[in-house]
């Protein structure tokens, strides 16, 4: 690539989903298309909530263990 890369606004993004989401309702195609669109929208939507989900939790930090040394003595 050049360089010149084009970005899409978060505008954009949602009137391509609200249009994405139409066509899975509202349009005169046949059934088997409707349910085509809306399972790989739905797809889409559990896959971006489990990559969200590993996400976070490979970021949690893990609980750290109490060291306990046999050489300090406690009084």
């Amino acid at each position: 690539m050049d360089g010149d890369v084009t970005l899409a606004s978060k505008a954009d993004f949602a009137f391509d989903v609200v249009r994405f989401l139409y066509v899975g309702f509202f349009s005169s195609l046949p059934a088997w298309v409707r349910w085509t669109v809306l399972g790989l929208f739905a797809l889409t939507v559990v896959y971006g909530f489990v990559s969200w989900s590993r996400k976070r939790s490979a970021d949690a930090p893990e609980a750290s263990a109490a060291v306990h040394e046999d050489a300090a003595r406690v009084r």
